[in-house]
């Protein structure tokens, strides 16, 4: 026998199919199939000398490439009408996407937390090289996190 697809039987489809739970069940399985990996992180630096100092020496990160976003792009992904430089990064599975700006900066809560084999070594490097380290001492574990000098913040722990 041949069913009518009318407006009305497809509302009341839809509606049995929502009442009994399949509806959830239908988007909690489009999750399963939607896999996500982190490709890259964006971040501003004021200068390219920034670049070399914090992330490629202190960090030790390769650069992979760099290009210009030009002003038209910029407008419309950001909201900034302004040719920039970006420069790729990286270091292992870590990459960043570096663009240099002058723009100023608004406090807020955003850091990256990275893990390194040896946290002293690198603050040593870090203090040698006077970039600020912020040390929280705590009973069973200190918060470390270190900033560049354009304000990005990164929380250190230990692999």
């Amino acid at each position: 026998m041949k069913e009518l697809y009318t407006g009305e039987y497809q509302s009341n489809k839809i509606l049995r199919f929502a009442q009994k739970d399949n509806f959830q069940r239908f988007f909690k399985g489009l999750t399963s199939i939607i896999k996500m990996k982190l490709e890259h992180i964006a971040l501003s630096v004021k200068n390219t000398s920034e670049i070399e100092a914090f992330y490629k020496d202190i960090l030790g990160m390769k650069e992979v490439r760099n290009f210009v976003l030009n002003e038209n792009l910029a407008e419309k992904i950001f909201g900034i009408p302004q040719e920039t430089a970006v420069v790729l990064l990286q270091k292992e599975d870590l990459v960043l996407e570096i663009f240099l700006s002058d723009e100023p900066r608004v406090k807020s809560f955003n850091h990256i937390c990275i893990a390194v084999a040896d946290r002293e070594k690198l603050m040593k490097v870090v203090n040698q090289n006077n970039y600020e380290v912020i040390r929280i001492e705590r009973d069973y574990s200190d918060l470390v996190f270190i900033k560049d000098n354009s304000g990005n913040t990164f929380e250190i722990k230990e692999s």
